[in-house]
Order: C-alpha cells, then structure tokens, then sequence
C-alpha cells in the first residue's frame, strides 16, 4: 500500500546550486559550508552540531532535526580529503532531505534521489575510511564504567557514560556466543569506586 506521499516522482532528479567546497582551513569553514547547504536544501529549522564520534562520521536524527559530524573526523580528513567531507555533509542532508520530501527514512530510492539532487549520485550508504580516534595525550578520556562478570570479574565492555542497563535488563542479558557462562551474571560497576585515590 503506497504511503501518504505517494510515489517518487519519475523525471529526472533536478541538480540544486550548492556552495562551493574543498577550500577549507578549520572545521568552522566546514559548519560554514554545512549551515548554507542546509538553508538551500531543507526547511528552516534544522541545526547542525559537532559531536566526538569515533565509530562514525555523521549523523542525522530526523525527529530533532539534528545533522551531525565527528569533529575529530573533520579534523582528520581537512586536507588529507577534502571531498570525503564534502559527500558526508551532502549524505547526511539528503537523508533530511528524503525525510521532507517523501516521508522515507533510511538508504532507500527517496534518500538516493535527494543525492542525485545533491550532485553525489550513487552515494552509498557507509564508505571506509582510515581511522580518525583523537591522538591520545596525557589527558586522554578515562572510562568511567564497565560491563563484567560478576563472579570472575572479567570485563566485556567500557563505558565513558553510564549505559542503560537496569538491574532487570541484565537479568536476561548475556554475550553473544558465550550464553552458557554469561547469562544473568553481568553487572555494570562504576570504575569511580575503584580508583585508588592513595598518594
């Protein structure tokens, strides 16, 4: 049954005029070029913000209205590839875009139309990339809490904020491909209680 917005529209996609990009000095020239693409693309209303995503290079949350880019991932790629920013930025608003237009979440023929309209026609869904993790110093980000066993000890996961994993939750939770040993014993404990605070 086709959804309230009907079917997408069989002419050809028509190319919008974007700002130029490429030229860039600092991620502020980024957010410059990504707050003029979302003026001509999208209605008003939308925002875009930095995030510290290390896993991912941006992100589009289409009940906020939120269009996102890792900023160490910005910081990465500025002048090793410039036009890998580019595409994110256009990926990210196409998925706004498909979201106004069609009412159509996802990768699916709405989003690679509002691609094409973009100027990057045959956009995929996730590309490879090297690894953009900030360079750790001194002052690196500590976890601050951790998935383990409750009667070995043994660690599965950190976390830098605290999950949601109730007390009920992790009554029925276990580690894919090791049910048997795991099921019903994890336990978040916070890394706080463990610091040794002696000197």
């Amino acid at each position: 049954m086709p959804g309230m917005w009907g079917r997408l529209p069989q002419k050809a996609p028509e190319l919008l005029l974007l700002p130029p990009a490429g030229d860039w000095k600092s991620p502020e020239d980024v957010e410059r070029f990504a707050k003029e693409c979302m003026e001509l693309c999208v209605s008003p209303g939308w925002v875009m913000r930095w995030d510290r995503a290390v896993k991912r290079l941006g992100c589009c949350r289409l009940g906020e209205k939120i269009i996102s880019f890792s900023r160490y991932f910005v910081e990465a790629y500025l002048t090793k590839d410039p036009e890998l920013i580019r595409r994110t930025v256009l990926h990210e608003l196409a998925h706004a875009r498909a979201w106004e237009m069609y009412h159509e979440r996802g990768h699916g023929a709405a989003w690679q139309r509002a691609c094409a309209e973009l100027g990057i026609p045959g956009e995929r869904a996730a590309c490879a990339c090297d690894d953009f993790s900030p360079v750790k110093s001194g002052h690196e980000r500590k976890a601050r809490y951790a998935l383990c066993h409750k009667e070995t000890g043994e660690v599965y996961r950190y976390y830098f904020r605290k999950p949601r994993l109730n007390e009920r939750r992790l009554r029925y939770s276990y580690m894919p491909g090791r049910k048997k040993e795991t099921f019903g014993k994890l336990q978040i404990v916070d890394l706080r209680d463990y610091a040794d605070t002696s000197e």
